[in-house]
């Protein structure tokens, strides 16, 4: 029998509520992970080629942009990248990025990988060295604010042709861009937040920023509960939200045009969602490099994720360089310069 078979025979009257609740996130938790395999499995062509249909004239951000004048239902996905401007760091990046900085902790607590800091097991263990590096790298912090990329989704949304944001980031940044509550899906969480591990009472993020900044672990203030509270965030190890599945599955459907933003879409299942979205939509990457190159990946998904350099490619487009100048070169391609060069001078004050 399976792990995530019940039976009468395991559950006679009498069973602890709290085995039965456990059960029941385990199966919650099979279920959430057998349908991330699931999307990445079925949403991929193998046969890496490109669709042959493309709403596109040609993959050119001049045919883009014409495009676009059209939308309703603009998908965005982000990613650390468009918050190093504001200077949150990104976790990948060669010599700047979180996993080339972290040695010292590697050291100190016998850590043979730089993820394990990011791991839930980790953190029941111990929550005090990622509370530690939240100290040392001052985050989350007051001084960090929302970047040109951030404020675009915002004007996206004002212009009404924003369908949803999947922001991979837990820096609030979208949140505090003032992007309405239904326009945005934290896939990993965020530190608005946070739970304690013993009694489930819920924090805001000013108990924590506050407990951090004055380099503690933050506790829980209930009578009787000295619980330690995790910002609501996914770490490695746990499950994503039901939020993500089922905005997701329903988005991609009718998502006219998606904009990728500052990711190398490593982690899933958050990465399938390019192969999700309709066939011949465009889809434009902004990013310093090309993304998912790697034939390593390919064999893992499935085949190619983008297009870019292929023959007959006809809606992967590519942005490189800095995020915030792509997205102001994109904006003026678009016409829209004036009005969001004013937005941003009221909300970049």
């Amino acid at each position: 029998m399976s792990k995530a078979q019940i039976t009468v025979e395991e559950y006679v009257p009498g069973s602890s509520l709290a085995a039965v609740d456990a059960k029941i996130k385990e199966m919650d938790d099979q279920f959430k992970a057998m349908m991330s395999k699931f999307i990445c499995m079925v949403t991929n062509d193998p046969s890496a080629k490109p669709p042959e249909e493309s709403a596109l004239s040609s993959p050119t951000l001049k045919s883009l942009c014409t495009y676009m004048k059209k939308c309703k239902n603009i998908i965005l996905l982000c990613g650390a990248g468009i918050s190093t401007s504001a200077g949150v760091p990104d976790f990948r990046s060669p010599g700047t990025g979180l996993y080339d900085n972290v040695q010292e902790y590697l050291t100190k607590y016998n850590l043979s990988d730089p993820t394990q800091l990011f791991t839930y097991e980790f953190f029941k263990k111990d929550p005090g060295p990622y509370y530690e590096l939240c100290q040392d790298v001052k985050y989350p912090s007051e001084s960090i604010k929302p970047t040109v990329a951030h404020y675009f989704m915002k004007f996206l949304e004002k212009k009404k042709v924003l369908l949803r944001v999947y922001t991979q980031n837990v820096d609030m940044l979208e949140r505090d861009a003032g992007l309405s509550d239904d326009k945005f899906v934290e896939v990993h969480g965020s530190f608005n937040s946070g739970t304690c591990m013993k009694c489930s009472k819920t924090y805001d993020r000013l108990y924590l920023k506050t407990a951090i900044r004055n380099r503690q672990v933050p506790k829980c203030d209930a009578d009787g509960c000295d619980g330690i509270i995790k910002p609501n965030i996914v770490m490695f190890g746990e499950p994503l939200s039901q939020e993500f599945y089922c905005k997701s599955s329903a988005d991609v459907r009718i998502c006219d045009c998606l904009i990728v933003m500052g990711t190398s879409l490593q982690v899933n299942p958050a990465n399938a969602i390019p192969s999700r979205v309709p066939k011949a939509i465009p889809r434009l990457l902004i990013n310093r490099e090309k993304v998912c190159t790697d034939p390593k990946f390919h064999a893992n998904f499935g085949g190619p994720l983008f297009f870019f350099d292929h023959p007959n490619n006809k809606h992967d487009i590519h942005m490189a360089g800095e995020i915030d100048a792509s997205i102001r070169t994109l904006v003026g391609m678009l016409g829209w310069k004036k009005e969001f060069d004013s937005m941003l001078k009221v909300e970049m004050k």
